[in-house]
């Protein structure tokens, strides 16, 4: 599994850039969804580290060994010069991305969206899982 796949999964959030809020949908007590409002700010992209590129997974998802670039020069050229670099899947190319502002969230509006975040990357590494087994 590689984090530029789980990234794509991820990036899935819906977003208000001109409120800078996270929309979050809970149930409440009475099983009946709700929309929660998250104060967001932006960060860099960790998955491209603010570049906003990467190497496409398809090129090195289970990694390069040096008789890969022995073997092919010209492959290890293009490799590092960017030839198959592609917008990063987290960030879009943007080279940051939206998360909860701590600073200004409600503590128990901070606590749910943490939980949140960890069943999202768990169901993303299923669904990644999944794929590679075919399914």
């Amino acid at each position: 599994m590689d984090h530029r796949d789980i990234a794509f999964e991820k990036s899935k959030l819906d977003f208000d850039e001109k409120q800078m809020v996270l929309h979050m949908c809970i149930e409440d007590d009475d099983g009946e969804e709700q929309i929660i409002d998250v104060p967001a700010k932006f960060t860099v992209c960790p998955d491209c580290r603010g570049k906003g590129t990467c190497v496409n997974p398809d090129i090195d998802r289970h990694g390069l060994s040096r008789e890969d670039f022995s073997e092919d020069p010209d492959f290890e050229e293009a490799y590092y010069r960017g030839r198959y670099d592609i917008p990063c899947p987290g960030c879009k190319g943007l080279r940051v991305i939206p998360v909860a502002d701590e600073n200004t969230c409600p503590p128990d509006i901070y606590a749910q969206w943490l939980e949140r975040e960890r069943w999202e990357y768990t169901y993303a590494c299923e669904r990644v899982r999944e794929r590679e087994m075919g399914y």
